[in-house]
């Protein structure tokens, strides 16, 4: 069912929109869907945080950063470090990590050696850019970032400090992540998950060069096909 797939993430752009736009005219699916994003939202709260071994930490940092020859390994000295690094660096040897954040990380690493090995075979290296997203008065304690490659498909958003969707909207059950075009058309792109650990993320696909903002917004169970509730973050995204 396409409203399952939905609560987890797992429908493209085109599908998603398409059933977003149904749901914005059938009460009887929109509350099918809502009853998946409710039991979708509590699947991370189920996972035991998984501790890993000390060991881990440092033997996929060594398969990520493995060169294959010595002239590779002094230019990669030579450069700053890119921005995956950081994000590694910046996560403490001895943080518990549920499975799902596991998953992530695993992701992350996957893209970051096939970013690496292009640059060794001469490819140029993707731009990445974060772009600080501004809270809202909806939200003002909260705070955010979106992390992409210019040129990319794909980017991930991260926020704290936002409170439950229903305190900033009336009926909000979910925040909406939304793509907003230069002529102000905002596209459905995702829906923030919120985390154990009080933080939210979501994991946004589409065209990234193809608009100039993103925002999120309090929205009812199953989202809407186009923004009605409380804007909680909002930002520019660089299009050089």
């Amino acid at each position: 069912m396409l409203a399952a797939a939905l609560s987890v993430g797992s429908l493209d752009a085109e599908e998603q929109s398409a059933l977003q736009l149904h749901l914005s005219g059938c009460a009887e699916c929109r509350r099918v869907a809502g009853e998946y994003m409710a039991a979708a939202a509590r699947l991370p709260l189920a996972l035991e945080p998984v501790h890993p071994p000390p060991e881990l930490r440092g033997r996929l940092m060594r398969a990520v950063y493995a060169e294959t020859t010595q002239a590779a390994e002094r230019a990669a000295r030579a450069q700053p470090a890119p921005w995956w690094h950081r994000l590694w660096d910046a996560i403490p040897a001895s943080r518990g990590l549920t499975a799902l954040a596991g998953a992530a990380a695993v992701a992350v690493i996957a893209l970051s050696s096939w970013a690496v090995l292009n640059r060794q075979n001469g490819a140029p290296a993707p731009v990445a850019v974060a772009v600080a997203l501004t809270a809202t008065a909806a939200a003002p304690h909260a705070s955010a970032q979106l992390t992409y490659q210019r040129g990319g498909n794909e980017a991930v958003l991260t926020a704290s400090g936002l409170p439950s969707p229903g305190a900033v909207s009336a009926g909000g059950s979910v925040y909406e992540v939304w793509l907003i075009r230069s002529d102000g058309l905002a596209v459905a792109a995702a829906y923030l998950s919120h985390n154990p650990d009080g933080t939210w993320s979501a994991a946004v696909h589409g065209d990234l060069v193809a608009y100039s903002a993103v925002a999120a917004t309090a929205e009812p169970a199953g989202g809407s096909a186009s923004p009605t509730g409380a804007k909680v973050i909002q930002g520019s995204i660089s299009a050089s």
